[in-house]
C-alpha cells in the first residue's frame, strides 16, 4: 500500500512538471506573436523617419497587426518625450505611469532589446494587462520611442483554466527576478511581489530550467506540489501547483478499496493457493500501469500522450485526438512511429533512448502526420516517467502543431535572405568606392572631408558584416550551410585567427596572448567555421576588454574533446542577461556602456557553428574580475607524424 502511495506522490510530480512545460510553450508562443507584431511596426519607424508623423497610417497599421492578435488589448507609439504619437484604440489618449516605466527603461539601456512590464496592472477600461515594449531609434542611432503592447492577462488564463488542476491548484507566471506577474486564482495582494531572496527561488527555480518541488504556500497555507519551467525566449517562469491533498485523495479511495480486497484475497489464497497468488501479481502490474497512465493530464489543449519503452501508445488525450484526427481507440497500443513522417522516425527513436537514460528531451521539431496524411510541423517535449522505484518505465511527450509559425517563419526567412543579396552588391560598390576616397588613390582630401569618408568606409564595413551575419544565419536556420569536416591542426588555427584578428584589437588598444596548449592539438571540424568562431569570441573579447590589458588564449585536453578558452577581464556579463546571451539579437548594456556595436547574431551563430561539428559552447563570468567564453571541439585520431608537425 505504502507503494502506490509513492507511485501516487510520483505522479503528481510528473502532473505539476507536464502542466508548467505545457503553459511555457503556450505563454512562449503567445508573446513571440506580440513581438512580431511590434518589430514589423517597428520596422516601419526606423525606415520612414516621417512615419512617426503620419498618425492616421501609423494607427491603421496598429490596427492590422492587432487584428490576428487576440491576446493584445491595445498597440501604442510613443516618443521620447512621452507623447502619444498613435493607438489602435481611440479612446485611448492618455500615458500613464505603466507606459512611462517602460519609456524610462529603454531610455536607461540602449543595448536591451524588448522589455516586459514586472507586474500586471489595472489600465483605463479595468482590465488586467502587462506589458511588452521595445525602443527604435532615429537613424543617427539616437532614442526615437517606443512601440508597445497591452498583453491581455485573461487570455492567457482561458488556456490556464482550459487546464485540471482541481479545486486548490494555482498557476502562476514568475519574472527572472522573482517578481509574481500572473496568479490564478488571484490575490491582488500578491501580484508584484517578490521572491528572490525566497530559498525555493534561489536553489531551485533561479538555477534550473524546470523541475518540481513540494511547498506550503504562504497565501492559503495550502500544501501544494509544484511544477515550474523557463520560458525558452523570454526572462519568464511558468509555475503549475497541484494540492497534495487532491493528489492524493484519489489513492485512499483506492487504498480502501484495496485494503478491502486484499483481504479478501487473502482468505482466498488460503482456499486456493497458487491460482490466487498469479491473480494478485496481475492486479499489481495493472495498479502500476494505472499509476504510469495517472502521470499523462488528459485535460490540456496540447496533445499529451504516453509512450512505453517500446515506442507504444499507451495513453491519449483529448488534445492528441484533435491534432492528430485518431481516437484513443485506433492507437492505443500501436506504434508511435504512424505518427511520425519517414524522414523523422529515426529522430523520434533517438530521442526515446534519451529518455530511457533518464534524460528529458526539450523542444525538437518533427514534421508529424495525420490520420489523413496531411504533414504537419510539430514542437515536441518529452519527459521520463517513474515508478516508485524511481526506474524509468515510459515517457510523456507534449506536441504543438506549430506548422502556421513555420510557414510564417519561412517566409520571413525568404524575405531576409532575398533583401540581403539584394543589398550585398550595392554595399560591396559602396564599400569599395570609399576604401579608394579614404586611401587618397583618387583624389586627396581636406581632413574634414577624409573624417566623413572614414566613418562612412567604417559604418560600410559593418553594414557588410550584418547582412553577413544574416545570411549565415538565415542558411543555418535552413540547414544549407555546408561543412567540410577534416582532421585540422588546432594549434596552428589557432595562430592564425589571433593573426587575422591582431588588426582588430590594435584599433581597441588590447592584443591577443596564447598562454596554455598542448604539444600537438588535432581535432576534427571545418577549418572555415573554426575560424568563423575564433573571429566571433576573439572580437567580442576586444571589444569588451580595459584598454591595454591582453586577452588570453588556452587550448586544453579533456577526455576526447579539445577545449578553447577565450578569457578577457572586462566588466563580466549581466546576470539578467546571461540565459538568453546565445540567443537572436542577443545585447547586453556592459555597466552603463552603450552598445558597442553588431547585430547581437554573432555568439547565436557561433553556438550553432560549434555544436553541428559536434562541440559545446558556453561561458564563465564574475562581475567586475574576467568573462570567458570556451567551446569544444572532438579530438581527432593521432597520427604518427603528429608530434612533429606540432615541432615545425
Amino acid at each position: 500500500m505504502w507503494k502506490t502511495h509513492e507511485m501516487a506522490i510520483r505522479a503528481g510530480d510528473i502532473a505539476a512538471g507536464n502542466l508548467a512545460q505545457a503553459m511555457a510553450q503556450h505563454s512562449g508562443d503567445t508573446l513571440k506573436a506580440v513581438d512580431a507584431a511590434i518589430i514589423s511596426v517597428m520596422d516601419r519607424l526606423e525606415q520612414d523617419a516621417n512615419y512617426l508623423h503620419q498618425r492616421d497610417k501609423l494607427t491603421l497599421t496598429l490596427k492590422r497587426e492587432m487584428d490576428n492578435l487576440p491576446q493584445l488589448k491595445l498597440m501604442t507609439v510613443i516618443d521620447t518625450d512621452g507623447k502619444l504619437m498613435a493607438s489602435s484604440n481611440a479612446g485611448f489618449t492618455q500615458v500613464s505611469e505603466l507606459e512611462r516605466d517602460n519609456l524610462a527603461y529603454h531610455q536607461e539601456h540602449a543595448g536591451a532589446g524588448w522589455y516586459i512590464s514586472k507586474s500586471a496592472k489595472v489600465v483605463q477600461d479595468g482590465n488586467w494587462v502587462f506589458l511588452m515594449s521595445r525602443r527604435f531609434d532615429h537613424k543617427n542611432g539616437e532614442y526615437a520611442g517606443m512601440v508597445l503592447a497591452h498583453i491581455d492577462v485573461d487570455f492567457l488564463l482561458k488556456y490556464f483554466n482550459s487546464i485540471n488542476l482541481g479545486k486548490k491548484g494555482s498557476v502562476a507566471m514568475l519574472t527572472d527576478d522573482g517578481t509574481l506577474i500572473l496568479r490564478r486564482p488571484l490575490i491582488v495582494g500578491a501580484l508584484g511581489k517578490k521572491y528572490i531572496n525566497s530559498p525555493i527561488f534561489r536553489e531551485q527555480i533561479a538555477v534550473n530550467n524546470f523541475g518540481t518541488f513540494s511547498t506550503t504556500s504562504k497565501l492559503d497555507r495550502i500544501e501544494r506540489i509544484v511544477g515550474y519551467s523557463r520560458l525558452e525566449q523570454f526572462p519568464l517562469i511558468a509555475v503549475a501547483a497541484l494540492s497534495r491533498e487532491e493528489v492524493l485523495e484519489a489513492w485512499r479511495s483506492s487504498a480502501i478499496v484495496q485494503g478491502i480486497g486484499n483481504g479478501v484475497l487473502i482468505i482466498m489464497l488460503l482456499i486456493f493457493g497458487g491460482i490466487i497468488v498469479r491473480q494478485f501479481e496481475k492486479q499489481l502490474q495493472a495498479a502500476a500501469k494505472l499509476s504510469q497512465l495517472s502521470a499523462i493530464i488528459d485535460s490540456s489543449e496540447d496533445a499529451i500522450i504516453g509512450v512505453s519503452l517500446e515506442g507504444i501508445i499507451t495513453s491519449w488525450n483529448a488534445g492528441a485526438e484533435k491534432l492528430f484526427a485518431y481516437q484513443a481507440a485506433e492507437v492505443l497500443d500501436r506504434s508511435s512511429r504512424l505518427l511520425y513522417a519517414d524522414n523523422d522516425v529515426i529522430a523520434s527513436a533517438a530521442h526515446l533512448d534519451s529518455i530511457i537514460r533518464g534524460e528529458r528531451v526539450s523542444h525538437f521539431e518533427v514534421t508529424g502526420l495525420r490520420k489523413n496524411g496531411e504533414k504537419i510541423q510539430l514542437s515536441i517535449a518529452m519527459s521520463p516517467v517513474h515508478d516508485g522505484e524511481q526506474n524509468v518505465i515510459g515517457a510523456s511527450t507534449i506536441a504543438r502543431d506549430i506548422t502556421q509559425r513555420k510557414q510564417v517563419d519561412n517566409m520571413k526567412a525568404a524575405f531576409i535572405s532575398t533583401v540581403s543579396h539584394e543589398l550585398r552588391t550595392p554595399i560591396t560598390s559602396i564599400r569599395g568606392a570609399l576604401g579608394l576616397l579614404e586611401s587618397g588613390t583618387l583624389m586627396e582630401l581636406n581632413p574634414r572631408a577624409l573624417q566623413l569618408v572614414r566613418i562612412a568606409h567604417n559604418n560600410s564595413k559593418r553594414l557588410t558584416g550584418l547582412v553577413n551575419d544574416i545570411l549565415d544565419m538565415e542558411k543555418i536556420s535552413s540547414g544549407h550551410m555546408r561543412f567540410e569536416i577534416q582532421r585540422v591542426d588546432l594549434c596552428a588555427l589557432t595562430l592564425q585567427a589571433i593573426e587575422a584578428n591582431t588588426g582588430y584589437a590594435q584599433e581597441r588598444q588590447t592584443s591577443f596572448v596564447l598562454i596554455d596548449y598542448p604539444r600537438s592539438a588535432w581535432v576534427m571540424g571545418d577549418p572555415e567555421r573554426i575560424m568563423q568562431v575564433f573571429a566571433n569570441l576573439l572580437s567580442n573579447a576586444a571589444k569588451y576588454s580595459p584598454k591595454h590589458v591582453q586577452v588570453e588564449i588556452r587550448l586544453k585536453h579533456e577526455d576526447e574533446v579539445f577545449r578553447i578558452e577565450v578569457e578577457d577581464h572586462g566588466a563580466g556579463i549581466p546576470d539578467e542577461f546571461r540565459p538568453r546571451i546565445f540567443g537572436k539579437f542577443a545585447q547586453a548594456e556592459e555597466h552603463g556602456e552603450k552598445n558597442l556595436g553588431g547585430a547581437g547574431l554573432g555568439l547565436n551563430i557561433t553556438k550553432n557553428l560549434v555544436e553541428t561539428m559536434g562541440g559545446s559552447i558556453g561561458f564563465e563570468s564574475e562581475s567586475g574580475v574576467r568573462t570567458v567564453f570556451w567551446f569544444t571541439l572532438p579530438a581527432a585520431a593521432q597520427r604518427g607524424g603528429d608530434l612533429a608537425t606540432a615541432k615545425n
